[in-house]
């Protein structure tokens, strides 16, 4: 049986965020498998019972007066034991694709909200140029955290995010931050 959002209500730290009224559930695109085969490592590969069972993404309301409109978003993860590195500890490499992963939440946020406003179809047009992740202690799993992406800064095409990995109680598992460029639009 796949676990839902009431399972996560009946874990304190996560009931409590849930109930922050600052902040607004949205629906992951990147959990949902697409024909072109976009985002089938997350749509597809992860979503198991023993990989990522449970992805629930809230963002905070926008801000129509800012730009960006959306400069936070958070996810919680039940993660399983199919994602072990080390015994019970999640692998390095998947603790940067989620870190990864959080930040294009954010941007897919973005997108998706000057796409409603704007009455247009534009796609996610940025890519990772780098980032950096600091492991601060290895991430037990099974385990339910927190993922969280926010944004430093933004300068013309250059945008600036910062993610984190979390228990949900303050312990930082990892963090990262990350610039992503705005590829210019083909003639």
């Amino acid at each position: 049986m796949s676990p839902t959002s009431s399972d996560l209500s009946r874990i304190p730290w996560c009931a409590h965020l849930l109930a922050d009224d600052r902040f607004v559930v949205r629906p992951t695109s990147s959990r949902q498998p697409k024909s072109s085969g976009e985002d089938s490592l997350i749509a597809e590969t992860l979503q198991s019972d023993r990989t990522i069972r449970l992805w629930l993404t809230q963002h905070r309301k926008p801000d129509h007066a800012a730009s960006p409109a959306i400069p936070a978003v958070r996810a919680f993860l039940q993660l399983g034991d199919g994602l072990n590195g080390y015994p019970a500890t999640c692998h390095g490499g998947l603790i940067a694709t989620l870190l990864d992963e959080i930040m294009g939440v954010l941007l897919t946020a973005n997108v998706d909200h000057t796409n409603r406003n704007a009455k247009t179809a534009r796609g996610l047009s940025s890519m990772t140029a780098y980032l950096n992740v600091s492991y601060k202690k290895p991430l037990p799993l099974p385990a339910v955290i927190l993922a969280t992406a926010r944004y430093a800064k933004v300068v013309g095409r250059k945008q600036y995010i910062s993610a984190a990995l979390e228990d949900g109680n303050g312990r930082a598992y990892a963090t990262a931050e990350a610039l992503f460029i705005e590829i210019k639009p083909s003639l």
